[in-house]
């Protein structure tokens, strides 16, 4: 039996995409779950969630995306979602969520609309002119 929802995550030039496959439900919310924390875990410059290959996106899905946004949020990680299929986005739009999330078509488009983060004290004159 094939798992009901696969992941692979891959370093893009300075974004860290964690990408999935299959169904987002209940049952495969550990994969999912372990994969997105994985990924924060490496506190990248950018972290993009491609869910273009998603079929099954349930209120499980929802709550990691929702909870993996609160957690960047924490840790000052720029946090994206790429390509959602058209299910996923339905699910947003239904729940209201999709003013939360920061959606692009491709990483390259992501890359291109995020900044890597500027570390404290840095990049800064005193006064906030820089």
């Amino acid at each position: 039996m094939l798992p009901l929802l696969r992941s692979e995550t891959v370093r893009v030039g300075d974004a860290l995409v964690c990408g999935f496959a299959g169904d987002m439900t209940l049952d495969s919310e550990p994969v999912a779950a372990r994969a997105l924390n994985a990924a924060l875990d490496q506190r990248p410059d950018l972290f993009a969630v491609d869910l273009a290959e998603v079929e099954l996106f349930t209120s499980t899905g929802l709550n990691l995306l929702l909870t993996t946004r609160r957690r960047a949020m924490a840790d000052n990680v720029p946090f994206v979602l790429v390509a959602p299929s058209e299910r996923t986005l339905r699910v947003l739009d239904l729940t209201g969520t999709t003013g939360l999330f920061a959606v692009y078509t491709s990483v390259k488009e992501a890359q291109r609309n995020h900044r890597p983060r500027t570390p404290p004290g840095r990049g800064r004159a005193p006064g906030g002119f820089g």
